[in-house]
């Protein structure tokens, strides 16, 4: 039985444990910082698109050895075990017997052959196809990254245009209260402030989900993530070339990938057509057969032997097949209409290459103004200190100026980064964005 102190100890001990539980609870998860190159390669590693293609392009690999593995003997062993009382006859077909071995394999078949040709385009374009969808990862992953960043950048300079026009809000109150400001320059700054703080809550929630796509992406914990500003590369040079549309159409996988299938349905095509041409298999059975199914006693007598086998070829020539001619002519048509898919494909992209060099000059011309904007800004602080000095200007025109240079922050920060887009967006179309994103 526990005494009346050790019950208290008991109980002291207990509040004490739940405390200390209490306290490790409220106490906020440490930060980890996940450096660009990083979370890119991560991203690539889970990547449910990844594994998607990965097993789109085993699939192909594999239906390609399917169909070459036809030219090697296809070996197969089988019974067909059973009594027989009277002469022996067929049991599904097959004879009685112990066992039985077969072998069969094709010698000559032009159809096979242009089969195996369009497997292997089709496994070329797989593996295209698997390149195509990992640099989508890498962009999709860099511009969630680097638009979080810029997210929490502007963030701050937010917060800090915040604190300039909630002093200034404070300045033009007072000055109205004091009977030397009016109540239009108090509603100006509330107005301001307002606008602030929904541009903070916008900008909160925008690094909300962005954190939240780029844990999904790569596994992570959204509380615990942050990221590396330093880790990001710079910003890769703009394209020197004058013909965009030729640099983009040479590293288009999506024009590689459908140049692959027009030869994949050529081929298809062509095996269409051949299988109206003769074709040859070679094939051979080895038989052992039971003494209780009484061959002996009805074929041959006692000379009859326990075991046979046969060799030899198949030919095929087919006379008349008229259902045959139209799956051709189908197969035909089918290969027109990619011909036709990879022209359109290959126009979209010369269009997207040159509409997206001339997005980025433009872009470019924007990030321009916006640091232009807010280096005015920044001069404008020291006038507005020499006119304060001087009687000409108030304290609350030095917070408007401070909040003016946070706000062109903001939008000098909106600007790099929709710049910073159509750089890795055009890079992604000249095939340039792996090796920038890994530096590989």
């Amino acid at each position: 039985m526990m005494t009346k102190n050790g019950s208290v100890k008991f109980r002291a001990v207990l509040a004490a444990l739940l405390l200390a539980s209490t306290s490790l609870a409220s106490m906020p998860l440490a930060a980890e910082p996940i450096d660009f190159h990083q979370a890119i390669e991560m991203a690539l590693k889970r990547s449910g698109v990844m594994l998607a293609a990965s097993a789109d392009r085993t699939r192909a690999a594999q239906r390609y050895k399917a169909e070459r593995y036809a030219y090697i003997p296809n070996v197969v062993f089988g019974s067909n075990l059973g009594y027989t009382i009277g002469p022996p006859v067929a049991i599904a077909g097959q004879a009685p017997s112990l066992f039985s071995v077969t072998h069969q394999q094709t010698l000559f078949n032009l159809a096979s052959r242009d089969t195996i040709k369009a497997d292997r385009s089709d496994m070329i374009a797989a593996d295209i196809d698997y390149q195509d969808h990992s640099d989508q990862v890498i962009l999709d992953t860099s511009l969630i990254y680097i638009e979080l960043d810029s997210t929490l950048q502007r963030l701050t300079a937010a917060q800090e245009q915040k604190q300039a026009v909630d002093h200034a809000l404070y300045i033009a109150q007072q000055r109205q209260q004091e009977g030397v400001g009016s109540m239009l320059d108090s509603k100006h700054a509330e107005l301001d402030a307002a606008r602030v703080d929904l541009r903070i809550t916008q900008l909160e929630a925008g690094a909300d989900i962005l954190r939240e796509q780029l844990a999904r992406a790569i596994g992570q914990s959204p509380a615990t993530m942050e990221t590396v500003s330093d880790s990001i590369p710079a910003a890769p040079p703009l394209p020197s070339s004058d013909d965009i549309a030729s640099v983009a159409l040479a590293a288009s996988a999506s024009v590689r990938v459908a140049d692959e299938h027009v030869r994949a349905a050529h081929d298809r095509a062509r095996a269409e057509h051949h299988k109206k041409y003769p074709s040859i298999d070679l094939a051979g059975q080895y038989v052992q057969y039971a003494s209780f199914n009484n061959y002996a006693t009805y074929y041959g007598g006692k000379a009859f032997p326990s075991y046979s086998y046969s060799f030899g070829m198949n030919f095929r020539l087919p006379i008349l097949d008229l259902a045959q001619n139209a799956v051709a002519a189908a197969a035909d048509a089918e290969a027109l209409r990619a011909e036709a898919d990879a022209q359109i494909a290959r126009d979209k992209v010369a269009v997207d290459a040159v509409r997206a060099q001339h997005t980025l000059h433009q872009l470019e011309a924007s990030a321009r103004v916006s640091r232009l904007e807010f280096e005015v800004a920044q001069a404008n602080i020291d006038d507005v200190k020499l006119q304060i000095e001087q009687g000409h200007a108030s304290a609350r025109d030095q917070e408007l100026a401070r909040a003016d240079i946070a706000n062109r922050q903001v939008l000098l920060l909106q600007a790099q980064f929709e710049f910073m887009r159509a750089q890795l967006q055009l890079l992604r179309q000249t095939g340039e964005l792996h090796g920038w994103a890994l530096g590989k």
